[in-house]
């Protein structure tokens, strides 16, 4: 059974919450290194997180005639993006300056305003997001998936443990996993949660991901197959 709208919506500002509560610890001299994410600084990473969150403040409603991407299609156009992700990012870090992390609650706190009159409409209502149409409850998972790959991004500049919220982690982990499963025809489960959303998002290899046992077989019997060629699911 799906989980709930309600529920991930909480579950996004948790991750949310965590997430801007550790931005706290990050000094400036560690804002302007080299990022996780290659071609970033960690000013820009930070600045993503705005970028990302506000998604919801720029999406349309639309008819109940349109038809919604599928989770793993409207990721996957991520790759496609990659270069306007990376402009957009970068104008932003500069457009926001040294007022970097008020302008961030600023942006988030702008999202959850417009994400809460969304939902009013459930969970299956399409919004024109970036990438094209999407649900509601797809484009909250998109959301989830995306802070909490990038809480394990920043855990490379921040103390232990990685800003990651447990119950976002699970939700991201499963959601990419039924993607998986879509894209591939198999019937897979998690065993790592952690390591299974750093394989999907690209953030560690096969090989990795099967040392770390982030995937395992319905049935032990039957061996876990090489669903390399699908990943990075983004």
């Amino acid at each position: 059974m799906p989980t709930p709208l309600p529920t991930l919506t909480a579950e996004l500002r948790d991750q949310w919450d965590l997430l801007r509560s550790r931005l706290d610890d990050l000094d400036d001299d560690v804002l302007a290194e080299p990022s996780a994410v290659a071609g970033w600084s960690v000013a820009e990473l930070v600045a993503h997180l705005g970028r990302a969150m506000a998604v919801f403040s720029s999406c349309e409603p639309q008819p109940t005639d349109v038809e919604p991407l599928p989770l793993e299609e409207y990721v996957r156009g991520y790759a496609m993006g990659a270069d306007e992700i990376s402009r957009g990012t970068k104008a932003l870090a500069a457009e926001l300056g040294d007022d970097l992390l008020p302008r961030l609650d600023e942006l988030a706190e702008a999202a959850f305003d417009r994400l809460a009159a969304l939902t009013e409409s459930g969970p299956d209502a399409v919004v024109l997001a970036r990438r094209g149409p999407i649900t509601v409850r797809d484009l909250v998972l998109t959301r989830i998936i995306e802070l909490v790959a990038h809480g394990y991004d920043l855990a490379t500049d921040l103390p232990a443990p990685a800003p990651v919220d447990a119950g976002a982690r699970k939700i991201a982990a499963e959601a990419l996993l039924d993607a998986l499963n879509r894209a591939s025809g198999y019937d897979l489960q998690v065993g790592d949660e952690a390591a299974w959303i750093k394989a999907a998002t690209g953030r560690i290899t096969w090989p990795d991901a099967v040392a770390a046992a982030a995937l395992r077989p319905e049935y032990l019997s039957d061996g876990l197959p090489d669903v390399s060629r699908f990943l990075p699911l983004i």
